[in-house]
């Protein structure tokens, strides 16, 4: 069968969903259009997870050779993956239309277009032969869904923080959901709790929940934006996420899951927009610190008007229409 867009992307796992949900967003508006859409993935478990259209085809390599076979009946490449994305572009012939979405940056590029959208300049750099390479980068092009765009101007920002979301990716490996939720027990605050289809943690929160109900629970919720709004706060990660709470101004604290979340985490701050609490290290009283600095109306409502300005939310809009040229 012949397709017009192929997405490699890998998911679950140390990968998380990030990369997962901005190509799904890409590839909602793409069979909107009436195209053909692939996904090219690694394991097979974790895509019938992630995936909510479940008439979009998908595809298991075997290995990663497999997937050059694969890509001769594909139009149009679209690879994202945190640290593969050269390997798989190198792989295809010269006149494949490929791009790539990427934001960890220090790699040689083999593609057409290359997308970046991280805040953080130490992502940004390539080596590409702009002869051939296309680059756009900054939060201009980062890719989040049509969710957040649609939904910018709805977030009211409330004197006293009452209603607080915790969310940690897809997998939250470190179950860093269980070990915030205690400071929170003993607390008046209405916590709202998202964990994604790879969470493994899932009944040693629910046994939490039963006795508490001021905690709520959602696993792989669909239109994110619509619960984000609804907070006050949002504790959370700082991958994609980071950037889509900037762009509802949503006053956050970002506690990063790695040395590349972590220089996001710092960079969204000097921006003025989240509180960068650093790695989670169990010390209750230093995140006590941290609520009540964010407690202040002033600060979170300075925050939120610089995550609007740093993430205006048309990263998808502006992405789209350069694939479509190419």
């Amino acid at each position: 069968m012949q397709f017009d867009y192929g997405f490699r992307i890998d998911v679950g796992g140390d990968v998380g969903s990030g990369h997962f949900y901005r190509c799904y967003a890409i590839a909602e508006k793409l069979i909107e259009k009436k195209f053909k859409i692939i996904f090219i993935v690694n394991n097979k478990k974790e895509i019938e997870l992630h995936l909510k259209n479940k008439k979009i085809f998908y595809h298991v390599l075997k290995n990663e050779k497999e997937f050059k076979e694969i890509s001769k009946n594909i139009t149009k490449i679209i690879i994202d993956l945190p640290f593969k994305n050269s390997k798989y572009s190198k792989m295809l012939e010269k006149n494949q239309n490929t791009v790539i979405i990427d934001d960890l940056g220090n790699k040689k590029i083999f593609s057409d277009l290359l997308f970046n959208g991280s805040i953080v300049n130490q992502f940004q750099k390539y080596l590409i032969d702009k002869n051939i390479t296309k680059y756009f980068k900054g939060p201009k092009f980062i890719l989040i869904r049509s969710e957040f765009s649609s939904n910018r101007e709805k977030f009211y920002l409330n004197k006293k923080i009452k209603k607080i979301l915790i969310i940690f990716g897809g997998n939250d490996q470190n179950n860093i959901t269980k070990k915030i939720l205690k400071y929170f027990l003993d607390k008046k605050y209405n916590i709202t709790i998202v964990i994604g289809p790879s969470y493994k943690y899932l009944k040693n929160i629910e046994k939490i929940i039963m006795k508490n109900k001021k905690i709520k629970l959602f696993q792989n919720k669909k239109n994110i934006a619509e619960l984000y709004i609804k907070q006050d706060i949002v504790i959370s990660s700082a991958g994609i996420t980071a950037y889509e709470l900037a762009s509802l101004g949503i006053p956050s604290i970002f506690m990063p899951m790695d040395k590349y979340q972590m220089k996001t985490a710092k960079q969204m701050e000097l921006n003025g927009f989240g509180i960068n609490y650093g790695y989670w290290n169990n010390n209750y009283e230093n995140l006590d610190q941290t609520i009540c600095l964010i407690s202040d109306y002033n600060i979170r409502k300075k925050m939120s008007k610089c995550g609007k300005k740093l993430v205006d939310g048309k990263g998808l809009e502006r992405i789209l229409k350069k694939i479509e040229e190419l």
